[in-house]
């Protein structure tokens, strides 16, 4: 008598379906520059995104990563992504949607890497602490101490003037502190050649050196944190998006994405984006995980 594995069908499905769950590799494209959102998510659900992260890519490799919050580790290996490619690790501020995802992306460690990042206050570590605090002999994840070869640049927030925290042949990166209430903060802008990438961070969208520093940018990334009637604290730490509109319009940036959603209401994103669009009249991008951007 021939028996049958009556569950032999259902386990096969059942994997089938696992697989076919699996997100697809999302690589941008082999020539030129792109520009990859890993999450456009802020904090709380946000509809499922993942928290902040982008990635720059120049033809075909992953060379800046800019933020790493929360889920973008799996955001960064779904786009093909490869860590030993990437050359700096453009770090805005210390909120966790903004930089809780590094040791896990570092993990198990080895090879060199350069980390920007903010300087310090009374509140936040400076980049130095925070690295230390983290990757120190003392640090939470001292089993990476031995393992990790990081070059700290600092930008000094309170400057008021750009500095320069990364050159490899045509690819400059400038971050500048911008005001994000009394959180110490940085905003970035990547050129590649004749092409530009600027990145807010979150900010309050009230310093017109930031402006000075992304203009003309073929690309402005901004963070919609905050909803037009965002008032006291909100709107000290998150521009309006009316704001965000007028600043990309007087930067003359050649098209806005709007990221860093943090809301999970169709609604009120779509009211923000429509306060946006009324004050710039570009082109407009939404993020989405994994999205790419072409450049220009």
């Amino acid at each position: 008598m021939v028996t049958r594995n009556v569950f032999l069908p259902v386990v096969v499905a059942a994997l089938g379906l696992l697989l076919a769950a699996r997100p697809a590799p999302a690589a941008c494209g082999e020539t030129g520059v792109q520009l990859q959102i890993l999450g456009s998510g802020g904090p709380g659900a946000s509809s499922g995104r993942a928290s902040a992260g982008y990635l720059v890519w120049v033809d075909g490799v992953s060379r800046i990563l800019v933020d790493a919050g929360g889920g973008i580790k799996q955001r960064f290996h779904a786009s093909g992504a490869d860590l030993e490619d990437v050359g700096l690790l453009a770090l805005s501020h210390f909120h966790p949607d903004h930089s809780a995802e590094v040791p896990a992306l570092l993990w198990p460690g080895g090879g060199g890497l350069r980390v920007a990042g903010p300087s310090g206050s009374s509140a936040f570590p400076s980049l130095d602490d925070w690295l230390d605090g983290l990757f120190g002999p003392g640090g939470i994840f001292r089993v990476l101490a031995g393992r990790l070869d990081l070059d700290a640049v600092t930008v000094d927030v309170a400057a008021g003037a750009p500095a320069e925290v990364w050159r490899d042949g045509d690819v400059r990166v400038r971050g500048i502190g911008v005001p994000h209430a009394d959180v110490p903060t940085v905003g970035y802008r990547v050129d590649v050649g004749d092409v530009s990438v600027g990145f807010s961070s979150d900010q309050n969208g009230s310093d017109a050196a930031f402006v000075e520093l992304v203009r003309d940018v073929d690309v402005l990334v901004v963070h919609l944190g905050g909803a037009e009637t965002s008032t006291g604290r909100s709107a000290e730490l998150h521009a309006r998006p009316s704001v965000w509109g007028a600043l990309a319009a007087d930067a003359g940036a050649g098209r806005v994405v709007a990221s860093h959603v943090s809301t999970s209401s169709p609604q009120v994103l779509a009211d923000s984006l429509a306060h946006l669009r009324a004050a710039y009249g570009g082109p407009v991008t939404v993020g989405e995980d994994l999205l790419c951007v072409p450049l220009p």
